[in-house]
């Protein structure tokens, strides 16, 4: 038995690394055209080696779980039409006996895959950030993080979604030389506009509300005077806030244990807003912790699901089983990006929608498993 689990796991990792190669390749392939355009404008070659080596964590968070997929059908598919595995059968092998090596090889690939989510991608990620901005390339709209406060020499930010260039519920909190504020603005929604020859960035808001402290009690809100305008703009110069030690950590740039602390204690991480925001983003962290284990644990879902369908390849037949199996890996992703959408609306429950896919893989995987002849 021993020598026929080796046989299958040989074969199986085989198609994987294959498989993750090509993968890889392809997802690699946008890094790439986007790398021609910093070679264009004369990157020195060793920061352009390291903005493309940091790309590669993020594109194996989803690499590795697709991997996983194709090389199960490959291999079980092989095994169908050949007919080793009703050989291996005949021999007196339980299914399970012959499927054990693939499953603990899902099983291995779901560890590596949740320690490359909670570690080594978020790491990767704000490292790239950060070397973007050290070649002045990182877009200004990026230091804009949703739902915390950005603070630039003369003011504070604050907006709670973002899509590209346009912004919705904003604050802006305009500071003295003292960090006292002058005045606040709140509005409904803005966009900016870049001027990337001055570093600056035209922040236009609609439907403001400016409200100027009383020089008396500044910290009396009853008695500052408010002013409603339809519109209001001003600049930001973002020179400064392009030093890398200067980009701060998102929470998709939090890894394990920051995103823990973000869950457990958010008035201590975010203890600059309010107590209605910090649940916010309480919400937004917990999402995010539930869709990284989401991501890894699709290693293990596809090898359970693959190995049936793949199995339902026979000869002279369609291989209808591959095209169903890959159907499942986008309904699984999708269910992923839909509740990574709904991170703002907490009654819909994203957290958990997100172990709907998880669930239905695995224990569909299971039943299909269990009705193999």
């Amino acid at each position: 038995m021993q020598t026929i689990h080796r046989y299958i796991f040989r074969d199986y990792l085989v198609s994987f690394l294959m498989a993750l190669s090509v993968i890889t390749l392809v997802l690699y392939l946008g890094a790439i055209m986007r790398g021609l355009d910093y070679v264009a404008q004369g990157v020195p070659g060793g920061i352009l080696i390291q903005i493309f080596t940091l790309k590669i964590p993020y594109i194996l968070t989803f690499s590795i779980p697709i991997s996983t997929v194709v090389s199960t059908l490959l291999l079980f598919g092989r095994l169908s039409i050949d007919g080793e595995f009703t050989a291996m059968r005949s021999g007196g092998l339980s299914t399970w006996q012959i499927i054990s090596p693939v499953v603990l090889g899902g099983a291995i690939f779901s560890l590596i895959s949740l320690l490359v989510q909670y570690e080594i991608a978020p790491e990767s990620r704000y490292a790239g950030r950060k070397a973007l901005a050290n070649i002045g390339e990182l877009n200004p709209v990026d230091l804009l993080d949703e739902g915390q406060f950005v603070r630039f020499p003369t003011l504070e930010i604050y907006i709670t979604q973002k899509d590209g260039n346009f912004l919705e519920d904003v604050e802006v909190y305009q500071l003295n030389e003292n960090g006292q504020t002058i005045q606040s603005i709140r509005a409904r929604d803005g966009e900016i506009t870049l001027f990337p020859d001055e570093k600056l960035m035209r922040v236009k808001l609609n439907k403001a509300q400016v409200q100027h402290p009383d020089a008396d009690n500044p910290t009396d809100l009853t008695m500052a005077r408010i002013i409603d305008m339809e519109t209001y703009e001003f600049d930001v110069d973002y020179r400064d806030m392009m030093n890398q030690n200067k980009i701060a950590r998102s929470i998709k740039d939090m890894r394990g244990k920051q995103l823990t602390r973000a869950i457990m204690k958010p008035e201590e991480v975010f203890e600059k807003l309010d107590p209605l925001r910090q649940e916010k983003n309480r919400m937004k962290a917990l999402v995010e912790f539930h869709k990284r284990i989401g991501l890894g644990m699709a290693c293990l879902s596809f090898t359970l699901v693959g190995i049936p369908l793949g199995m339902t390849s026979r000869r002279k037949e369609s291989n209808h089983g591959i095209v169903i199996g890959l159907g499942i890996v986008i309904l699984f992703y999708a269910f992923i990006v839909t509740a990574d959408s709904l991170r703002d609306l907490p009654w819909l429950f994203p957290d958990y929608i997100i172990w709907i896919p998880i669930l239905a893989t695995q224990i569909g995987g299971i039943l299909m498993i269990r009705r193999i002849p």
